[in-house]
C-alpha cells in the first residue's frame, strides 16, 4: 500500500522525470494492481509519459482482454492526449482489437466512429473493409472522409463503386479525399464517372492525379488538354499523369500527343526542364516532349545531354521525335555544332532517319572527330550502302574512335548487303598500311559471303601480325575443310596468339586431317597451344588419342598436365585413375589438387587410405586443404582421425579454419 501511494504521488508530480520514474517503479512491481494509474498516465500532458504508459500496458498479458476499456477512453472529449494514447494502443494491439472495434462501429459519437475507422485503417485487417465502405454513407462528414482515406490506404479495389457513388455527395473535402483514394487504389475508372467534377477548381488537380493513376484510355484526351490548363499545379499534375498513363496505354498516349496542337503544349512542358527542385517533373517533361515530337524542343533536349543524370531520358525523347518527325532533327542540324551535333548524328541513326543521309555524309568530313564518329555510327544503323566508299575512307582516319565506328558501321552494312560490302573492302587487303588491311579483315570476316574464306586465307599469311590475328578468326565461323592446309601452315606462325587460334579451330573442326597438326602442336613452345592441342585431339580422335594424351602428362608445365588429366578423365573415366594417382607426385601443386578433384569424382576411397597421410602433410597448403575436403566427401566420418591429427599441428590459418569447420560438420560416432 505504501509503495502504491509513493507511485501515485510520483505520477501526480509536476516533474516529468519523476512521473516517468513512477511508471518504471510500477512496472518493476505488479502493474496490473496499478492499472488505474496506467490509464491515468494515458492522459498525461507529456508525450513521453503517455508513450511509456502505453508500452507498459501492452507488455501486460491482460492487455488484449481490456480492448473494451481502451475503446471507452476514446470518448474522453476533454483530453486529447488520452484519446491519442487510446488510438495508438488499439492500433498496436492490432488484429486482436478488430472484433471489438467492429462491434462498436455504430457508436453514436461521431468522433469515436472516426477514431475507430482510422484505427482499423492502420491495422489493415480485411475484415474491416465492409465497415469502412459503410462509413462512406455516415451522417458525419469527417467520418465519411476518414472512410474514403482509409479505403485508399488499404488500396481496396472492391470499394471503387461505393467511392464513385459517394462522389455525388456535395462535400468538397469528401470528393477530394475520394479522388486521392482512387489514385491510391489505381483500379480502372472510366472518364465518364469523374468528368462531372472537371470544372471544380479545388478538385481539378486531384482529378488529374486520379486519371493518371486510375483513368482508362478515354481519360488521355483530358490529360492532354490539362497540359495547357490555367492553373500551374494542374499543368504539372497533367505532365506526371500522362507518364503514369503511358505505363498502361503507351500507344494511345503517343497518339493523342502527336495529334494535339504541339506548340502550346510543348511551350508549357519545356518550361519545366529548368525546374531545379522537382526531378520527377523534369524527367516526365522530357518524356512527354519526345512523344509530342515538336520541332522546337530538339535544341532544349540536346542541351540536356550535357547532364549525365538526364542523358538516357533525353536521348530516348530525341529518338521518339526522330521516329515521328525526322524533319525536326534535320532542321536543327545547322544551328548546333560540337557535342550537340555529334549527339544529333547519333539520334539520326537511332531513329533510322534516312532523310538525313546528306547531313551524315557531311558529318563524315567534319573537323570534329566526335561528329565524324557519330555520323559513321548512324550510317551503319540506317543501312546506307551508298555511303560505303565514305565509310571505307574513314578507316584511314587518325582517330582510333573514328576507325572503330567506321568498322562497326561497315559490319552493320555487311549484314544487310554482304556482296556490296565485300566489293568495297576487298581492295583494302592489298593496302600498304597494315592497319587498313586489319580493319578490312575485321569487317570481311563478319560477312555472310562465300568469297570471304578465300580472301582471308591469303590474309592469314600477311606480313603484319595484327592482320593475321584478325584473319584467322574467320575460320571459327565456317566449315574449314577446304582450308585445312592453310591452317596447318599457320601452326608455324611466329605469333603464339595466331597458333593458339589455329589449334582451337582445328580442335573443333571434326576433320581427321587436323590430327597431324594437333599432334605437332603438342610440341609447341607456348603452353596454351599445347593445352588446346590436348583437348582438341580428344574431341576429334576420341579414345584412340589416349596414348598421345598420356604423353602430355609428363609436360613440365602444370597447365598442360592438368589439361591432359581432365581430358583422360573425359575419355576413360575411372580407368584413368592410375594416371590420376601418379599425378599426386607432381611437383606442381595445382596438378596435385586437380588430380585429387578428379579422384574424388571417379576413384574409390582406397586412394585416400594409401596417400591421405602424405597429402595432408604436403608442403603446399592448397593441397592440404583439398585432401581434407576430399577425405570428408569420400570417407565421411572415417576421415575424422586424419583431420584431427593435422589440426593439431597445422599453422596455416586458412587450413585450420577449414579443418575446424569440416570436423564440426562430421557426425560424432
Amino acid at each position: 500500500m505504501e509503495k502504491n501511494e509513493h507511485i501515485t504521488s510520483a505520477l501526480n508530480s509536476p516533474d516529468e522525470e519523476i512521473r516517468l520514474q513512477g511508471l518504471r517503479d510500477l512496472a518493476a512491481g505488479d502493474p496490473l494492481a496499478g492499472l488505474d494509474l496506467v490509464f491515468a498516465a494515458f492522459g498525461d500532458v507529456s508525450w513521453r509519459v503517455r508513450k511509456q504508459s502505453i508500452d507498459l500496458f501492452l507488455s501486460m498479458p491482460v492487455s488484449r482482454e481490456l480492448v473494451g476499456e481502451i475503446i471507452e477512453l476514446l470518448h474522453a472529449e476533454e483530453n486529447a492526449g488520452l484519446r491519442n494514447a487510446a488510438v495508438e494502443t488499439l492500433t498496436r494491439i492490432g488484429r486482436d482489437a478488430v472484433p471489438m472495434l467492429l462491434s462498436q462501429a455504430r457508436c453514436p459519437d461521431h468522433d469515436v466512429r472516426k477514431f475507430m475507422i482510422d484505427i482499423l485503417g492502420d491495422i489493415a485487417d480485411p475484415e474491416a473493409i465492409p465497415m469502412l465502405i459503410r462509413g462512406l454513407e455516415d451522417d458525419d462528414s469527417n467520418v465519411r472522409a476518414a472512410a474514403a482515406e482509409n479505403l485508399g490506404k488499404l488500396k481496396t479495389a472492391e470499394a471503387v463503386p461505393a467511392l464513385l457513388k459517394a462522389m455525388q455527395h456535395p462535400d468538397l473535402l469528401l470528393q477530394f479525399t475520394i479522388l486521392d483514394a482512387l489514385s491510391r487504389i489505381a483500379a480502372p475508372v472510366s472518364l465518364s464517372a469523374l468528368l462531372p467534377y472537371k470544372n471544380e477548381k479545388l478538385l481539378r488537380k486531384a482529378l488529374i492525379d486520379c486519371l493518371g493513376k486510375a483513368g482508362d484510355a478515354t481519360a488521355i484526351s483530358e490529360l492532354v488538354a490539362a497540359l495547357t490548363d490555367s492553373m500551374r499545379n494542374v499543368r504539372e499534375a497533367a505532365v506526371l499523369a500522362l507518364v503514369d498513363s503511358y505505363e498502361r496505354h503507351p500507344e494511345q498516349v503517343k497518339e493523342h500527343l502527336s495529334g494535339c496542337e504541339k506548340g502550346p503544349a510543348a511551350a508549357v512542358v519545356s518550361s519545366y526542364l529548368d525546374d531545379e527542385f522537382n526531378d520527377s517533373l523534369k524527367r516526365a517533361s522530357i518524356r512527354i516532349l519526345g512523344w509530342l515530337g515538336a520541332a522546337d524542343v530538339v535544341e532544349p533536349l540536346l542541351r540536356l545531354l550535357e547532364y549525365e543524370s538526364l542523358q538516357q531520358e533525353a536521348l530516348a525523347a530525341l529518338v521518339d521525335i526522330g521516329c515521328a518527325n525526322c524533319q525536326a532533327l534535320i532542321g536543327t542540324w545547322p544551328v548546333v555544332d560540337g557535342p550537340q551535333r555529334a549527339y544529333l548524328a547519333y539520334v539520326l541513326g537511332e531513329s533510322g532517319c534516312s532523310e538525313g543521309l546528306s547531313l551524315l555524309q557531311q558529318g563524315l568530313h567534319d573537323v570534329d572527330q566526335q561528329i565524324v564518329r557519330m555520323s559513321a555510327y548512324a550510317l551503319g544503323k540506317i543501312g546506307a550502302t551508298q555511303m560505303l566508299p565514305d565509310l571505307v575512307a574513314c578507316l584511314q582516319s587518325h582517330s582510333n574512335e573514328v576507325q572503330e565506328a567506321a568498322s562497326q558501321a561497315l559490319v552493320a552494312l555487311g549484314q544487310k548487303s554482304p556482296d556490296e560490302t565485300f566489293a568495297a573492302l576487298h581492295p583494302l587487303l592489298a593496302h600498304s598500311d597494315p592497319v587498313q588491311r586489319m580493319f578490312a579483315v575485321m569487317v570481311l570476316r563478319e560477312l555472310d559471303n562465300p568469297a570471304v574464306l578465300d580472301a582471308l586465307s591469303l590474309a592469314i599469311k600477311d606480313s603484319a601480325v595484327e592482320v593475321r590475328r584478325a584473319a584467322v578468326k574467320v575460320f571459327e565461323r565456317y566449315d574449314v575443310g577446304e582450308h585445312i592446309s592453310t591452317l596447318l601452315l599457320s601452326l608455324t606462325d611466329e605469333d603464339a596468339e595466331v597458333r593458339r587460334a589455329v589449334v582451337e579451330i582445328l580442335g573443333n573442326c571434326n576433320d581427321e586431317d587436323a590430327l597431324d597438326g594437333l599432334q605437332l602442336a603438342l610440341q609447341d613452345e607456348d603452353v596454351w597451344v599445347r593445352s588446346s592441342a590436348v583437348r582438341g585431339l580428344a574431341r576429334i580422335a576420341g579414345e584412340s588419342c589416349i596414348p598421345l594424351v598420356e604423353q602430355a602428362l609428363t609436360d613440365p608445365v602444370g597447365l598442360v598436365s592438368i589439361a591432359a588429366l581432365e581430358t583422360l578423365a573425359d575419355l576413360a573415366g575411372a580407368n584413368a585413375c592410375p594416371q590420376m594417382i601418379a599425378a599426386l607426385d607432381h611437383a606442381d601443386e595445382e596438378v596435385v589438387t586437380a588430380a585429387m578433384n578428379l579422384l574424388t569424382h571417379y576413384g574409390a576411397g582406397s586412394w585416400i587410405n594409401a596417400h591421405g597421410e602424405r597429402l595432408i602433410n604436403h608442403p603446399f597448403w592448397v593441397v592440404r586443404a583439398q585432401i581434407a575436403r576430399s577425405a570428408v566427401e569420400v570417407l565421411g566420418t572415417s576421415s575424422r582421425a586424419l583431420l584431427e591429427a593435422r589440426l593439431a599441428v597445422e599453422t596455416e590459418e586458412v587450413v585450420r579454419q577449414q579443418l575446424t569447420e569440416l570436423l564440426a560438420e562430421l557426425p560424432v560416432n
